[in-house]
């Protein structure tokens, strides 16, 4: 046989033999595997394939839990499981609970949603390309504000130094919207478009829904939140800051190493602006946040919470003319409403079916990062939502 027949033969054996132990390598042939019968047998076996330590799925029917258990670990190293009690920090589906803290005070019309948000703050907030262009409750809760995630925002994670942020919301927000403060940037900390014109997801903007909060009913958002929204709906282990958290109940954020294959542990971390995405909390109490927006207002228990004109308001598309679906906080389409979250070492999703009166709660301790070494674990993530959301969706 000649060396160019052998050529022609090795060039595609070779590229399938890389292939093969890329697959391998990666674990992906866990994919290919038969999916078991037995729902946890099932669900177990995804968290394996997508390289996440632990997780833990929820599902609410109307008023009850139909199915709440925990996956994995909560911490490799302490061999501690995931358990329905355990507290996970749950990045940007932290955003659901700081509208509701915020539409609580508009329900005893402390505010106006179309109101222009400077006549609430000791500071000015305009885009400096629009300083006559007011911008509102509205906007803010449905990205539209025209203020953007300046150079700033990421510089306030407090991986590797502290589990809670020392620069204190107000502060940071202060320096950040005020001409020649230490975080201003006439360019980067707002959009080319005007308020209320193009949706634009905003960090900071939901950090801003907080000091808000905590402006118009003169007291910390913090102990506002436990007032408006942890007290009267049960959930009694949920907090935004570390300090408050009992660390043999904390899941630890883990970054997937590829080359290594191991899990690296982040610790505990915060940020300045952190009602846009630092809540701790528990799937048992999680589900008792979904319950209102299920059961028109009312708590897991029963009990009227919202008034069920807002929670209309907040499932309704604010802009449809901009071609989004972007509800109060919720990201709404005709046959659900989500919120999805990703920090380092954190992927999470809470969803509502509206025709089924059925919520879906998924916190898991890896993910949430495009970065090389968290990459396979993000798209885990994904996976694991899409097998889960169609194991569960059965269920009585």
């Amino acid at each position: 046989m000649s060396k160019t027949y052998l050529r022609m033969f090795a060039i595609p054996i070779l590229f399938a033999l890389l292939i093969g132990a890329i697959v391998l390598y990666l674990d992906l042939h866990l994919y290919l595997r038969p999916v078991p019968g037995d729902l946890d047998t099932a669900i177990q076996e995804q968290l394996e394939a997508a390289k996440l330590p632990g997780a833990v799925v929820a599902v609410i029917q109307d008023n009850r839990i139909v199915f709440i258990k925990g996956y994995g670990y909560a911490n490799l190293e302490q061999k501690r499981p995931v358990t329905p009690d355990t507290i996970f920090q749950i990045a940007s589906v932290s955003k659901l609970v700081t509208a509701t803290t915020l539409m609580r005070l508009y329900e005893q019309g402390k505010f106006g949603l179309d109101d222009d948000i400077n006549a609430y703050l000791p500071f000015s907030v305009r885009n400096p390309q629009y300083p006559e262009a007011s911008i509102t409750f509205r906007m803010l809760l449905a990205h539209t504000s025209s203020i953007a995630d300046g150079p700033s925002y990421e510089s306030t994670y407090t991986l590797g130094k502290s589990a809670d942020s020392p620069l204190a919301l107000g502060d940071y927000l202060l320096d950040y919207f005020t001409p020649g403060g230490m975080y201003y940037d006439a360019q980067k900390n707002f959009s080319a478009d005007p308020p209320g014109a193009v949706y634009a997801y905003s960090n900071v903007g939901f950090g801003l829904v907080g000091y808000l909060a905590e402006r118009i009913a003169g007291q910390p958002f913090e102990q506002l939140s436990q007032q408006e929204v942890f007290a009267p709906l049960g959930m009694t282990s949920s907090a935004w800051f570390h300090r408050d958290v009992d660390p043999l109940r904390w899941a630890m954020p883990y970054q997937y190493q590829i080359i290594s294959r191991s899990y690296v542990p982040l610790g505990a971390y915060g940020f300045a602006t952190y009602p846009d995405g630092a809540l701790k909390t528990s799937a048992n109490d999680f589900v008792r946040f979904l319950s209102p927006f299920i059961n028109n207002g009312q708590t897991l228990d029963g009990n009227p919470y919202l008034k069920p004109e807002t929670v209309a308001e907040m499932l309704r598309v604010q802009y449809p003319e901009s071609g989004e679906t972007n509800g109060l906080a919720w990201m709404v389409n005709p046959t659900n409403a989500l919120h999805t979250g990703g920090d380092p070492g954190v992927s999470t999703l809470a969803v509502i079916n509206f025709a089924k009166h059925r919520g879906l709660v998924i916190f898991t301790n890896s993910g949430g990062a495009e970065t090389p070494g968290m990459l396979r674990s993000t798209i885990g993530f994904q996976l694991f939502v899409e097998k889960v959301s169609s194991l569960v969706k059965n269920l009585p």
